[in-house]
């Protein structure tokens, strides 16, 4: 089956019920928010605090239904199943973090289907497999909903193999038979050190003031290698992309300004500029569900 028939089958064997998942339970989530205190470090958030923009909507929630807990101005608008991608360090391994949410009047109906880009390839990941690996948590939101987070560890030698890789969520519910909500995370290794490239989550106040783009950003565990010395601190890497081409929901992008952005509590990795004219392949979220 090609690629693009892959992704846009709406109902398949690959989508999993949200009922069917099931895995060990253990986030520290001090804040009550859905999201791992860890987790809340890496994209900025307050961990004890469980709404950092005092909008109304918990981080977690802001985080699943695709809008940034960072920004007062920016709150979820449609009442569906929605579904987003995150990741962040641990010990030795990069973990996946997928955050759903159901609205209270599809509580149980939701089912989500998780893939990956790898070289040019469109695989499904069977969440169901992998459900013993995963440290998974529910809670009922304010208005009635669900929101659930599950974190599945990403092999470092995957990783490390294939230089970088584009995961993917679609989510959807039983009713409708059909995806209302994707979503994709970019994650390389560089000298054995993980990173995430990142748009969806925290990112409008950064592309509001850079005209739009991603950041790359390392997200090593404990047992990760050190940060090389050469790496920028104090600063993230800034890329802004233009789409050169594509085939159906994957897009070939290059990179058209590359540089350290200074005022971030993190590292800038050292061949942010030399990327420079270098491309890409990422998944199109929009794409993934025929939008």
């Amino acid at each position: 089956m090609a690629a693009t028939e892959s992704v846009l089958n709406p109902v398949e064997a690959a989508g999993v019920p949200v009922t069917e998942l099931s895995a060990t339970t253990g986030l520290v989530d001090y804040d009550g928010d859905g999201l791992s205190d860890d987790q809340e470090r890496v994209l900025g958030t307050f961990p004890f605090f469980d709404d950092s923009d005092d909008d109304g909507f918990t981080d977690g929630e802001e985080v699943a239904r695709q809008s940034d807990p960072l920004d007062f101005y920016s709150v979820p608008l449609i009442e569906e199943v929605s579904a987003n991608l995150t990741a962040r360090g641990e010990e030795s391994a990069a973990l996946l973090v997928l955050v759903i949410y159901e609205p209270a009047g599809a509580l149980g109906q939701s089912f989500v289907r998780l893939g990956a880009l790898r070289g040019g390839q469109v695989v499904s990941v069977p969440l169901a497999r992998f459900s013993s690996l995963m440290t998974y948590t529910s809670q009922i939101t304010s208005s009635g909903g669900q929101l659930i987070c599950a974190e599945l560890p990403i092999p470092p030698n995957f990783l490390e193999a294939a230089g970088e890789v584009t995961f993917f969520v679609a989510a959807g519910d039983t009713v409708s038979q059909s995806y209302s909500a994707a979503a994709k995370v970019d994650v390389s290794s560089v000298g054995g050190v993980p990173l995430m490239r990142r748009t969806s989550v925290a990112q409008s106040s950064l592309q509001a003031s850079q005209g739009g783009g991603s950041v790359r950003q390392p997200i090593p565990g404990s047992a990760s290698p050190s940060i090389p010395s050469n790496w920028v601190p104090g600063s993230i890497c800034f890329q802004r992309s233009a789409v050169v081409g594509g085939n159906g929901p994957i897009m070939l992008h290059q990179i058209i300004e590359a540089d350290c952005l200074q005022g971030w509590d993190t590292f800038c990795v050292s061949d942010c500029s030399a990327a420079l004219g270098s491309t890409y392949e990422t998944i199109d979220p929009i794409a993934l569900i025929g939008g």
